[in-house]
């Protein structure tokens, strides 16, 4: 049986992109698998990563993050699939499903909403609707984002909850965390908060950054992206060059050392894009206890507030400051949620777990 894995990139470069290959890897054992993606090019380019044959179309036009690829259909087509699992929001596989030709399954994992491209939405919203009624299912990472989810209301009896999560592998230190971590306890000797992510609109640092005008401790922030100039005029015109640090992008071996080096990790999304938050979990499998935001989506699932940490509502910096204090200054409470954090990374957010789970979906769609 061959599985087609469809998404907008492959490789590590965020969330999404993490789970797809986590897909790939977990499922090649059992059926002949291969992702198709697009390129940052006009070339399209086949190689084999990690026994994962992968294409990856070219393009010739991108726009408010959609690829524009007149080949891509095709390339599905060749590929000649016993199934298809598209990762959305995704207009250029969804087409690509609808007038392929194919006759095969198609299982859609259904990332986020999209909040923000209002006019473009109400165009994509009719092929959308096309797609998901072409699907046999739809996956998604909690029941709260399928609950809340405008789009998933009309399709919840296809639904299957499927929680993403991390490999225990991956957590475990090596030399080099460690190495990393004694350099960090070295330069960053006080309370230590923590954001890892895009620097990009939902992911709300700016928040972050307002909010650490009330306190006392060294921010770290871990990623790239369009806003990074922003962040540091930001940072600049609040004096705060010496308390809050642009780390940039580190190894998974670097960030493992971060994670343990935090006293509080941080993800202060501001709207519903932040479908789920896999960093959350890379944190609390260190035992770092999370403040998230409530946007009504997986990441209030994941981070249980009293539990695992403390989940307010976004766009809120004096809340986030208050959340940051409450946790910094009460040893016992830090204690008492980072417990719980691996705790519930280890038991219910394991790419063990998710395996299993995406496995026994695609016994019950090929049997």
């Amino acid at each position: 049986m061959k599985v087609v894995q469809v998404a907008h990139y492959y490789g590590p470069l965020g969330g999404i992109e993490r789970v797809v290959y986590q897909f790939c890897q977990g499922l090649k054992g059992l059926y002949s698998v291969e992702a198709l993606a697009c390129n940052t090019s006009i070339k399209t380019v086949r190689t084999e990563e990690e026994g994962i044959p992968v294409t990856r179309v070219g393009r010739i036009a991108h726009f408010q993050r959609m690829s524009v690829s007149p080949s891509f259909p095709l390339h599905l087509r060749r590929m000649k699939p016993d199934l298809v699992h598209v990762h959305m929001t995704n207009p250029l596989a969804e087409v690509s499903c609808l007038f392929s030709g194919l006759k095969c399954p198609v299982i859609a994992t259904y990332h986020m909403d999209v909040t923000r491209q209002r006019v473009l939405n109400s165009l994509y919203a009719p092929l959308q609707r096309m797609f998901l009624e072409r699907t046999r299912l739809i996956t998604v990472s909690s029941a709260n984002f399928a609950r809340t989810s405008p789009v998933l209301s009309n399709w919840m009896e296809k639904v299957r909850v499927l929680p993403f999560g991390i490999s225990q592998k991956a957590s475990i230190p090596t030399e080099r965390t460690s190495e990393m971590l004694k350099k960090l306890r070295e330069s960053f000797p006080g309370k230590v908060v923590l954001f890892v992510g895009r620097l990009i609109h939902y992911k709300g640092i700016e928040v972050l950054v307002d909010a650490m005008r009330s306190v006392q401790a060294t921010c770290l922030i871990i990623g790239g992206g369009y806003l990074e100039q922003e962040i540091k005029k930001q940072i600049q015109q609040h004096h705060q060059e010496n308390k809050i640090f642009l780390v940039g992008r580190v190894s998974d071996e670097e960030l493992i050392a971060y994670y343990q080096r935090a006293d509080v990790f941080v993800l202060p999304s501001v709207n519903r894009t932040e479908a789920y938050g896999l960093t959350q979990i890379e944190a609390m499998a260190q035992g770092t206890p999370v403040i998230c935001t409530d946007v009504g989506t997986g990441t209030s699932f994941v981070n249980e507030d009293g539990v695992s940490g403390l989940v307010i509502q976004p766009g809120d910096s004096s809340a986030l400051a208050d959340a940051l204090n409450h946790i910094l200054r009460d040893e016992e409470l830090r204690s008492k949620l980072s417990a719980g954090a691996r705790h519930r990374a280890e038991t219910l957010f394991t790419e063990e777990y998710m395996v299993m789970n995406l496995r026994n979906i695609y016994k019950e769609i090929l049997r």
